[in-house]
C-alpha cells in the first residue's frame, strides 16, 4: 500500500474538531459496566445531564451509581426524544448491533467516547483512548512507523486503527483475528525448537496456543507476578509437561530494574503494576510484588521468542532486556495499553535491535490486543 491512506488521514486530522453541541435534554449511557460508569461519573462531574444507563441487566437492577438503569426494551420513545445516546461499551465484543439499535431508535445524537473529549475538561484514561490532539502531536512518529512497516497488511491496519481511534465508533474498528494471536505464520518460530520467554504468562494460554499450532517449545520461561494466575500457570505446566523440553515459572514481573513495586492483582489478565501514589492504588487496594530485568534473570541464545503483554509495563521491560534484543530474537509486544505505545514502543525497539522488521496485527475488538511483531530483517 502506498502512503495515500496515511496522507488522507493527515489531511483529515488537519480539519478543526467540531465544538461540543451539548446533549439536548440529557444523555442515556448504553453500558453500565466499568467503562460506562466512568463516563457517567465524568459527565456528572462536568454538569452534563445524564438521564441514566441503558443495559441488558436493567431487569435485574433499577439503579447504578445512583442513576436509573433501564433495559433497552423498556426505554420508551418519549424518553429517547431530544436526548443523546452515549456509547459506553468498550471491551472484547464488537457491538455493531447496539449502535444500529441506537440509530433505529432515533436518538437526537449518537456520541462515542472520542467525541466526548470535545467537552471542556473531559478526561478519561482508558488503555489507548486519548484526545485526537495527542495523535496530531505525534503524526511524524506515526508516519515513520507506517513507512517502516514491512507489509501492506500492517500499513493498512495502522491506518484503519487510527481511524477507529479518532471515532471510537465500533463500526469503524479493524477486523480482529484472535486465533492468530502470537502465532501468525510469518514468524520464524515454526522452523526450529524455540526458547519461549513468556512475559505476562497469565494462565499459560499463549504456551497452549503455540503447542496447538505445532510450535516446538524446548524451554518455556514464564514470568507472572499475580499469585492467583501463578496457581493456574502451574496447572498448565503440569498438564503440558510431556510436550515441552523444560519449564521455569518465575513469580515476578518484568521491568527496567530489579525492584519491589505496587501491584493490583486478582484481576486475571488485567492484573498490573500501579503508581503507589495514585488514586487508583487507594481505591482498589494493592500489594507489593517483585519485578526484574530480563537480562539479569536469564541468558539465552539460539531461537528465542519473547512475548510481552504486561499491562502497560512493556516499555520498561524492553529497556531491561537490551542485551537479549541485541541478539535479535523474535518479539511480540502489545502496543495498546497506553495511547502512545503504538508509536513509542517501535522506536524503543529500533534503538535496541539491529535492523528490525516490524509487522502489526490486530487480535481483539475495540483496539485491544494490538501486537507489534519484530523479526530480524
Amino acid at each position: 500500500m502506498s502512503g495515500t491512506a496515511f496522507a488522507d488521514l493527515r489531511r483529515g486530522l488537519a480539519v478543526p474538531e467540531q465544538d461540543f453541541a451539548g446533549v439536548g435534554r440529557g444523555c442515556h449511557i448504553y453500558g453500565a459496566g466499568g467503562f460506562g460508569r466512568r463516563i457517567a461519573r465524568e459527565l456528572v462531574r462536568l454538569d452534563v445531564p445524564v438521564l441514566g444507563f441503558v443495559d441488558r441487566t436493567g431487569h435485574k437492577r433499577s439503579t447504578v451509581d445512583g442513576l436509573p438503569c433501564r433495559h433497552p426494551d423498556d426505554l420508551g420513545d418519549a424518553e429517547i426524544e431530544e436526548s443523546a445516546y452515549v456509547h459506553g461499551l468498550m471491551n472484547h465484543h464488537p457491538y455493531d448491533a447496539v449502535v444500529d439499535w441506537a440509530v433505529e431508535r432515533g436518538f437526537a445524537q449518537i456520541l462515542f467516547a472520542a467525541l466526548l473529549f470535545a467537552i471542556a475538561g473531559f478526561s478519561l484514561d482508558n488503555y489507548w483512548l486519548a484526545p485526537r490532539a495527542l495523535m496530531i502531536d505525534h503524526l511524524d512518529m506515526i508516519e515513520a512507523l507506517h513507512d517502516g512497516l514491512a507489509d501492506d497488511e500492517s500499513r493498512a491496519l495502522l491506518c484503519k486503527l487510527l481511524d477507529y481511534r479518532l471515532s471510537t465508533d465500533p463500526r469503524d474498528q479493524p477486523d480482529a483475528f484472535a486465533s492468530e494471536a502470537y502465532v501468525p505464520r510469518f514468524l520464524p518460530i515454526f522452523e526450529k525448537p524455540i526458547t519461549f520467554v513468556d512475559g505476562g504468562a497469565y494462565d499459560g494460554d499463549t504456551l497452549e496456543a503455540l503447542l496447538a499450532h505445532g510450535v516446538a517449545v524446548k524451554d518455556w520461561i514464564a514470568f507472572e507476578p499475580d499469585e492467583r494466575n501463578m496457581a493456574a500457570l502451574r496447572d498448565t505446566a503440569r498438564r503440558h509437561r510431556a510436550s515441552i523440553g523444560s519449564y521455569t515459572l518465575i513469580e515476578a514481573g518484568l521491568s527496567r530494574e530489579n525492584a519491589m513495586v505496587r501491584f493490583a492483582g486478582g484481576d486475571g489478565e488485567t492484573s498490573r503494576v500501579i503508581d503507589p501514589a495514585s488514586d487508583e492504588s487507594a481505591a482498589i487496594g494493592s500489594s507489593e510484588i517483585r519485578v526484574v530485568r530480563l537480562d539479569d534473570a536469564l541468558s539465552r541464545s539460539g531461537e528465542v521468542y519473547v512475548k510481552l503483554d504486561i499491562e502497560g509495563a512493556e516499555r520498561d521491560a524492553l529497556e531491561g532486556m537490551a542485551e537479549l534484543l541485541a541478539r535479535r530474537p523474535t518479539v511480540a509486544v502489545s502496543v495498546y495499553h497506553r495511547p502512545s505505545d503504538l508509536w513509542d514502543i517501535p522506536q524503543i525497539v529500533a534503538n535496541l535491535y539491529d535492523r528490525p522488521r516490524f509487522r502489526l496485527r490486530q487480535h481483539g475488538h475495540h483496539g485491544f490486543d494490538t501486537v507489534l511483531y519484530v523479526t530480524p530483517n
